[in-house]
């Protein structure tokens, strides 16, 4: 069934293509965004994908206190006295899960997110022979925030999930994946680890993306993989005796695995790591993956108002700008947490 756009009401007579007879009734056409070839980025893969915006928009406040947050960001002076590109203090805690190869706890302001990593082997696929397989899944708590109570929570942990995938795992070919798939290996065509990631909302203030982001790439700094021992006594076409250690790990390599830095605008300016009171005012939003060598893995825009192409790149060079210094400071962030256990 043909559906109308968003916000037009079809009435009134209609012509043999099926729209109102009368321009006046019909929809605007949808925006085109054209990114010129000339643009150079230092990129492993970029993709501009589309997002439903978050649920947050649905805090509900007050016209002066909407008026209150717009004009604070306009003035850079948030609410709660950050800057425009200032984050929130952020905790981290590694080894929370016990069952699992690697977890974190990552607290960002009052979003707390909980990532856990789970190897187990398996078989590569026919198209990837020579690689690993990874699976992201997000869970957002009923108890997390209002808007989770019933379906709500479903809809949006299937959307963080895919945003996830998009941002760290590449296209379907697996080429420019953050993580390195190849590295999953045991025995080509026919051994591989499979890990499971797994991100749980506990509490959620805003920025969801960027906090799950940042506990997975700790989760995956505190994953162990155990050592295999390979059988060479099997012919090609048998199944490969394995044996697999329960002493000896292997340290998961994290030196590629992105950031997320989402940034909103606000009016005329962009914000970083956003509350819920500030997500529930913006007109469009710019997700970028960036790793510490300044590389862009991946890119989703969410909200319904559209954006020019060159503040896309602006955007984008301001992310890869803010992301070194979030990566630094999780940097020092893991190796205290590591300190501690």
């Amino acid at each position: 069934m043909r559906q109308s756009a968003p916000g037009f009401q079809r009435n009134g007579p209609l012509d043999s293509t099926g729209l109102p007879r009368y321009p006046s009734l019909r929809p605007p056409p949808p925006a085109r965004i054209s990114i010129p070839r000339a643009a150079v980025l230092s990129s492993c893969c970029f993709r501009l994908r589309y997002a439903p915006a978050a649920p947050s928009t649905m805090v509900g406040l007050s016209e002066g206190e909407k008026h209150f947050i717009r004009g604070g960001i306009a003035q850079d002076l948030r609410t709660d006295g950050r800057r425009r590109l200032q984050f929130r203090a952020i905790s981290v805690e590694t080894g929370v899960i016990l069952q699992a190869n690697g977890s974190a706890r990552v607290r960002l302001g009052a979003t707390e997110v909980i990532a856990t990593v789970k190897a187990e082997l398996g078989k590569p696929s026919i198209l990837h022979p020579d690689k690993g397989k990874v699976s992201i899944f997000v869970d957002c708590s009923p108890t997390a925030a209002p808007m989770f109570e019933g379906r709500g929570s479903e809809e949006f942990s299937a959307e963080l999930s895919v945003a996830l995938q998009r941002c760290l795992l590449g296209g379907k070919s697996g080429a420019g994946a953050a993580i390195d798939l190849s590295s999953l290996i045991v025995i080509d065509g026919k051994v591989c680890w499979d890990l499971y990631i797994d991100g749980l909302v506990v509490s959620s203030d805003g920025n969801l993306l960027d906090a799950l982001a940042a506990a997975i790439k700790v989760a995956l700094s505190d994953t162990g993989i155990p050592k295999v021992n390979v059988s060479l006594s099997a012919t090609t076409d048998e199944e490969p005796e394995v044996d697999v250690s329960d002493e000896e790990f292997l340290q998961f390599d994290t030196s590629s695995v992105p950031v997320i830095v989402t940034l909103m605008k606000v009016g005329k300016h962009y914000i970083v790591d956003a509350a819920s009171e500030e997500e529930s005012q913006m007109s469009s939003a710019v997700s970028v993956s960036v790793n510490r060598h300044g590389q862009i893995c991946g890119l989703i825009k969410r909200g319904g108002a559209g954006l020019d192409p060159t503040v896309i790149f602006d955007m984008i060079s301001v992310a890869k700008h803010v992301s070194q210094q979030f990566i630094s400071v999780l940097d020092s962030e893991i190796l205290a947490a590591e300190a501690a256990r």
